[in-house]
C-alpha cells in the first residue's frame, strides 16, 4: 500500500527546488521570507509600575506620634495621603497598555491569518504577488481568524470542564493536606493539558489542510473544513499516518536548522567580530572613547540586522518544503481538491464532435 504523507515527500522535494532554484530569484525569496515571518505571529509583554509606599516613606514620612500627644502632621503628610489617588492614572494606563497590547496581537494574528492563504497561493502558483494576494484573502483570513478564537474558546471551555472533579480535591487539601492527593489532581491536570494540546493540534492541522480548498473550491472555511473532517472519516487511516511523517519532518526540519542557523551565525559573527576589533584599533589612536563607540555601534547594529535577516532568507526552503509537503499530500488524499499547481500539465481541451443532423 502507498501511503500519500510518504510519497508527498518527493514531490514536494521537487516542487521545492523548481519553485526556488529553477531558476533562482532573489527577490521572490525575499518575499517569501517576508511571508513566513509574519506566519509566525507575534508575542508581546508589558509591564509597569506606580508609586509604592515603601518602609522608607513610612519612616521618613510618617509622623512620631507620642503618648497623650496629638501628632504635629507635617506637609509631606499630604503627598502620601494623595498618593493612592495618584495610583489611579496609572490603573488606567495599565488597562490602556493591556489593551494596546491585545488588539496589537488581534492585529498581528490577523496578518498571520491572511499569510496563510498568501503562502499557499504563492507556492501553487509558483508567483508571489505579496500585496495582490493579501487584499484578495482580507476576508478569507478574517474568518479563519474568528474560526481560530471560537476553538480556542471551546478549548478553554473544556479545560474548565476538566477540571471540576478537582474543586471538592481542592477543599480537601485547603483542609487537611494530602500528597497523593495533590500529586492526583497535579497529574490530573497535566493530562488535561496534554489532551488538550494534541486536539488543538490535530484540529489545526485539518484547518490548515481546509485552507487550499476555500481557496480553490471557492469554499467558505468552515465548508471546506466540513469537507475535510467527511474525507477524513472515511479515509482517517492516511491522516494518521501523515500526522506521524509530518512528527518526523518537523523534527528533521529543526535539527537541520539548528546547525545550519549556528553555524551560520558563529560564521558571520566571527567576521563581524574581527572587522570590529581591527575597525576599534584602527580609530582608537585617534578618536575618544565615547567617539569611538559612536561610531561602532552603527556597525553593530547593521551587522545584526544582516545576520537576522541572512537567517530567515535560509529558512525559507524549509518553510516552502513542509507547507509543499502538506499541499503534495492534500493534491493525492482529496481527490476532487482541484490544485492548480504549476508544474501540473494543463488539462487537454476538449474536442467538440459535431452531432449528425437528425432526419425526420
Amino acid at each position: 500500500m502507498s501511503w500519500y504523507a510518504i510519497g508527498a515527500v518527493d514531490r514536494a522535494l521537487s516542487r521545492t527546488r523548481e519553485a526556488l532554484l529553477e531558476p533562482f530569484d532573489f527577490w521572490k525569496w525575499v518575499k517569501l521570507a517576508i511571508i513566513v515571518f509574519l506566519l509566525g505571529g507575534v508575542s508581546s509583554y508589558g509591564n509597569s509600575s506606580g508609586y509604592n509606599i515603601g518602609s522608607e516613606d513610612l519612616k521618613n514620612n510618617f509622623p512620631i506620634i507620642e503618648p497623650g500627644k496629638m501628632p504635629d502632621l507635617p506637609f509631606d503628610m499630604h503627598n502620601i495621603a494623595f498618593s493612592y489617588i495618584y495610583q489611579v492614572p496609572n490603573l488606567a494606563t495599565v488597562t490602556a497598555i493591556i489593551a494596546s497590547l491585545i488588539l496589537l496581537i488581534f492585529i498581528f494574528s490577523y496578518i498571520s491569518s491572511i499569510m496563510e492563504f498568501v503562502f499557499v497561493e504563492s507556492l501553487v502558483r509558483n508567483e508571489v504577488k505579496f500585496w495582490a494576494y493579501s487584499r484578495r484573502f482580507l476576508g478569507k483570513g478574517f474568518r479563519l481568524l474568528l474560526v481560530r478564537l471560537a476553538i480556542g474558546l471551546v478549548l478553554l471551555a473544556l479545560f474548565g470542564i476538566f477540571l471540576l472533579p478537582l474543586i471538592p480535591l481542592i477543599r480537601e487539601v485547603s483542609s487537611d493536606f494530602s500528597l497523593s492527593a495533590s500529586l492526583g489532581g497535579i497529574l490530573w491536570v497535566v493530562g488535561v493539558i496534554i489532551l488538550l494540546i494534541l486536539l488543538a493540534l490535530a484540529i489545526d492541522s485539518l484547518l490548515s489542510l481546509a485552507i487550499p480548498l476555500a481557496i480553490y473550491r471557492n469554499k467558505g472555511i468552515l465548508s471546506a473544513f466540513k469537507l475535510v473532517l467527511g474525507n477524513f472519516r472515511k479515509n482517517w487511516r492516511e491522516v494518521v499516518v501523515y500526522w506521524f511523517v509530518r512528527l518526523l519532518l518537523y523534527i528533521g526540519v529543526a535539527v537541520l536548522a539548528i546547525f545550519l542557523f549556528v553555524g551560520v551565525a558563529l560564521v558571520l559573527g566571527l567576521t563581524f567580530l574581527i572587522f570590529d576589533v581591527a575597525l576599534y584599533f584602527l580609530f582608537s589612536s585617534l578618536l575618544s572613547e565615547l567617539l569611538l563607540w559612536l561610531l561602532l555601534i552603527p556597525f553593530i547594529v547593521i551587522e545584526l540586522i544582516l545576520i537576522l535577516g541572512i537567517l530567515f532568507f535560509l529558512g525559507v526552503p524549509l518553510s516552502v518544503f513542509l507547507k509543499y509537503h502538506m499541499l503534495s499530500f492534500l493534491e493525492a488524499w482529496y481527490e476532487d481538491a482541484e490544485i492548480p499547481f504549476f508544474d501540473t500539465p494543463a488539462p487537454e481541451p476538449k474536442v467538440k464532435v459535431d452531432e449528425p443532423e437528425p432526419t425526420f
